[in-house]
Parts: C-alpha cells; structure tokens; sequence
C-alpha cells in the first residue's frame, strides 16, 4: 500500500469585518487555521496578519516563483511550477 505526501499548507491571510454589538470587529484569518484577536481597527488586524506572515518560513531560493502575479503564488509560497528551473537565458559571468 503506497502512502502519499501530506499536501502542504497554503496560506491566504485576509481581515474579515463584522459587525459588533458597538462597533464594527475586524479579525486576520488564515487558510491554514491562524486567526487574529478582534480588533476595533483594521490597521490592528493588518499588523497580526502581518507578523503571522513574516512568522512563516523563508522559501528556498530554487523553489522561489519567478512570476507570482501570473502563477497565483504568494512571496511565501514555493512554486511548483519554478522549482528547480533553469533560466532561459545563462546572464552570469564566469
């Protein structure tokens, strides 16, 4: 019986904002389960969304997107389709 890899995480944070009994609440909210405090301003939530990405792991510099807006990946994201890949063309001086 063969076992397959675990699929790995993926992280889209974004802020939700409800509606409170006083005031309107906005919350970070990540895919992968993180959730922020609720917080009164959004520039707080901004900041947990912030230091919940900046506490993610650095991505190898081999498996790094070349083209994030084109392949939907996101700077902490390594990209499947970049991933070890050779430049088109070998720019370095020797």
């Amino acid at each position: 019986m063969a076992t397959t890899a675990p699929a790995p995480v993926r992280h889209r944070p974004t802020i939700t904002r409800t509606a409170g009994q006083v005031s309107t609440i906005y919350r970070f909210v990540c895919l992968c389960g993180a959730t922020g405090e609720e917080q009164a301003a959004r520039r707080m939530a901004l900041m947990d969304l912030n230091q919940h990405v900046l506490s993610l792991p650095r991505v190898p510099a081999d498996q790094q997107c070349r083209t994030p807006r084109t392949h939907g990946r996101s700077p902490w994201e390594p990209c499947g389709l970049c991933a070890d890949q050779t430049s088109l063309f070998d720019l370095e001086v020797s």
